[in-house]
């Protein structure tokens, strides 16, 4: 069994990336306090994209 860690790829992280904004625009409306949360992993995904470019 190997102990690799995956490191998701720019494509993923971007997919992921776009999901969560589109997550984050219906908190604000609907789910207030959720925003934050998904506002800084929308942040962490942006600096693992930049540090992958």
């Amino acid at each position: 069994m190997s102990s690799e860690h995956h490191l998701p790829s720019a494509t993923d992280l971007q997919r992921e990336l776009e999901q969560v904004r589109r997550d984050y625009a219906i908190a604000l409306k609907d789910r207030p306090e959720h925003a934050h949360a998904l506002e800084q992993r929308a942040r962490k995904l942006e600096a693992e994209l930049a540090r992958q470019k």
